[in-house]
This record gives C-alpha cells, sequence and structure tokens, in this order.
C-alpha cells in the first residue's frame, strides 16, 4: 500500500508542529491559502514575532532532498502568500520572518532541520 503524497505531507506538517511546540512556539493557523497563488504551511508566533513557515518532505533523495525542493519559484508563490497575509491581517514587515523545515526520512527515523529567517530571494 502505497502512502499518498497528502497524507505523508500532513504526517510531516504534524512533526513539524509538534518539534516547533516543543520549542515553544504558539501554532496560530495551519494551511493558510491565498488564492491559488500560494500556501503557508504553518504559520506561529514566538517571542512576538510571527515567523511563517514552509515544511517540505521527502522519503527518499531520487528527486532530491527535502532542503533542495524549496526552488526559487516555490519561494516566490510563498512570498505572494505571506505578503496576502500580512496585508489580511495589517502585520508590519519586521514584525515577522520565514523559516523553512525541511523533514527527510531515514532508515529508521526522521531528520527534521530548521532554517531560521531564510532569504526569499
Amino acid at each position: 500500500m502505497t502512502i499518498s503524497s497528502r497524507t505523508a505531507g500532513d504526517r510531516a506538517e504534524l512533526l513539524a508542529i509538534q518539534y516547533l511546540q516543543k520549542h515553544e512556539y504558539e501554532i496560530m493557523e495551519t494551511n493558510f491559502v491565498a488564492s491559488k497563488r500560494g500556501e503557508i504551511d504553518i504559520i506561529a508566533k514566538k517571542d512576538g514575532i510571527t515567523v511563517f513557515f514552509e515544511v517540505k518532505y521527502r522519503s527518499g533523495d531520487i528527486y532530491g532532498s527535502a532542503v533542495e525542493t524549496f526552488t526559487r519559484t516555490k519561494k516566490h508563490r510563498f512570498l505572494f502568500a505571506v505578503r496576502w497575509y500580512c496585508m489580511k491581517h495589517s502585520l508590519k514587515e519586521w514584525r515577522y520572518r520565514v523559516d523553512f523545515i525541511a523533514i527527510q526520512k531515514m532508515a529508521t527515523s526522521h531528520r527534521l532541520t530548521h532554517f531560521k529567517n531564510i532569504d526569499m530571494t
């Protein structure tokens, strides 16, 4: 039986949420959709800063690692969603940051890597 990519993605987001809660992030929202042009996987808050998370999961590296999947095009769509959210909630630019969580399946576990304040260019 094959696990669908949506199910694997949901599990990866759950792993990311558990990691974030363990590190004292307050989860505000998940799967925020900004029209058809972009989505934010997790929106959280820590120390008064709103943090937008993109979560990528890979069960193998045949198509590249989880880290490699956050391409320029995907960053552009993600940034559109972040700006949409900020406009909708009147959030100032200096009050947020963008982080990326890569989850790579290993033989018996997962490797989660948290990249903070990533460059969106």
